[in-house]
């Protein structure tokens, strides 16, 4: 089974012989203040079951600030979660990503992700602000 997607594959994350978790990020550069958004598929290729498992991800900003957010997967599903590049927060530079499932009672480090806040807007922002008018 393949994920249908518009993002990029970013990292499969082999769990055991017969599990394995992608990760897609669908943008790799973003504005600030558009929508980012992550997708994970949990795949078991003994198909004998179903798998539960809970994805806990960090987002982390160029600030240091950062917020968590966990979602409850089952596997053969697509899943997704998406949150507004807010540019109070962060207007250019990297954003982190540190993903976690918790499978079995175990949790462990799946991907390590970033993705860039292009300054774009600020910039056009800025040269206006700088334009004379004769």
């Amino acid at each position: 089974m393949t994920i249908e997607s518009k993002g990029e594959l970013i990292e499969v994350s082999q769990i055991n012989s017969n599990l394995s978790l992608d990760v897609q990020l669908e943008k790799k550069i973003i504005n600030s203040g558009n929508k980012q958004t992550i997708s994970f598929f949990l795949q078991d290729t003994s198909n004998n079951k179903t798998i539960d498992a809970k994805i806990e991800g960090n987002i982390i900003y160029l600030s240091g600030m950062a917020e968590s957010f966990s979602i409850n997967i089952t596997n053969d599903q697509l899943y997704n979660y998406s949150w507004i590049i807010n540019p109070k927060i962060q207007f250019y530079g990297t954003i982190l990503l540190d993903i976690y499932m918790i499978y079995n009672g175990s949790k462990s480090n799946v991907a390590n992700l970033s993705f860039s806040v292009d300054d774009n807007n600020n910039k056009k922002n800025d040269r206006n602000k700088h334009k004379s008018y004769t």
